[in-house]
């Protein structure tokens, strides 16, 4: 796959996510599956709708199986469906945290459950050498980027563009490794997420909800494990992998160690993210969103740079 044709690819999931989410605004307002303002951390004038993250999920699986056929990549299915069906359940479980606020241990139980299908279903690396310690490293993984890129669905644009950028950063390390499947489903992800993006940027008229931020954030944290640049090392393949979920990583450490500090529970909800503290500090939310995106930008650059001279 070439840079012309991921760049047909990319605007044509763009385009199908655009159009999704917005028939999922329509639907959201029709069923009231929308997030109501309140008056502490939901500070928005009217109620927004929250399907965004399920026509997400619908616009990724369509586009990654047209192209796939189109492409007579069929022989591919089954490694895209180790990939995409785990996502899929995630997204599920996601919207039904939407809907009833399931309990953190049970979203936990299930992230880890569904991160275990996708290790079970080829996405594996082996860092230790001992396959029971490499599969529990790989859970963690998994469960802390989507829970990154969930704690990052704060602020109008965040998560979106940061999974937009990290997206694009794997697909041309992908690219240039030959990774035909890998800058395929990368590809796609920063498609989708564009075309959410459109709809979700300040003032934001759709939310991705717990069920896109999984979808999304699993999507990434796959994707950064399926990345193996042939000849780069394996301390540069893992420098690789942080660096695209720099600002999730990022984020997620800050908040966690704050609430830990002063005696707070880490799956208590709060406005105390980094796009909160600049927010504080004078800058928009528009101006918060770019100014983090300043170190996505710069993770996805530097890991481009490490795959190329680690050749």
């Amino acid at each position: 796959m070439n840079f012309i044709t991921e760049i047909g690819v990319f605007l044509g999931a763009a385009l199908l996510s655009g159009l999704v989410v917005l028939a999922s605004m329509h639907l959201a307002h029709r069923v009231n599956f929308v997030d109501a303002p309140d008056s502490a951390r939901k500070n928005q004038s009217h109620p927004i709708p929250k399907l965004g993250g399920v026509a997400v999920a619908f616009a990724f699986f369509l586009i990654v199986l047209v192209i796939l056929f189109a492409s007579s990549q069929k022989d591919e299915l089954s490694l895209a469906a180790g990939v995409l069906l785990p996502a899929l359940g995630l997204a599920v479980v996601g919207f039904f945290d939407d809907k009833s606020n399931l309990n953190p241990y049970l979203r936990l139980f299930f992230q880890a459950s569904f991160a275990l299908i996708a290790w079970l279903l080829g996405t594996q690396f082996e860092l230790t050498r001992v396959p029971l310690f490499d599969a529990a490293l790989f859970v963690v993984w998994v469960m802390v980027i989507v829970n990154g890129v969930n704690l990052l669905d704060n602020s109008d644009g965040l998560a979106a563009s940061t999974v937009l950028v990290s997206a694009i950063g794997g697909s041309i390390i992908a690219v240039l490794f030959n990774q035909q499947l890998v800058s395929l489903l990368a590809i796609a992800l920063a498609g989708v997420a564009a075309g959410f993006l459109f709809h979700n940027w300040f003032p934001a008229r759709v939310y991705m909800g717990d069920s896109g931020a999984y979808f999304l954030g699993f999507l990434l944290a796959i994707l950064a494990v399926r990345l193996r640049p042939e000849g780069v090392s394996s301390l540069a393949g893992i420098l690789i992998a942080l660096l695209l979920v720099a600002l999730p990583m990022m984020d997620t450490f800050y908040v966690v160690t704050k609430r830990i500090l002063n005696g707070i529970h880490p799956f208590t909800a709060g406005r105390d993210h980094l796009s909160h503290l600049l927010q504080e500090n004078g800058r928009t939310v528009p101006g918060s969103v770019l100014l983090l995106q300043g170190i996505s930008i710069a993770g996805a650059s530097a890991a481009v740079v490490i795959a190329l001279v680690s050749r």
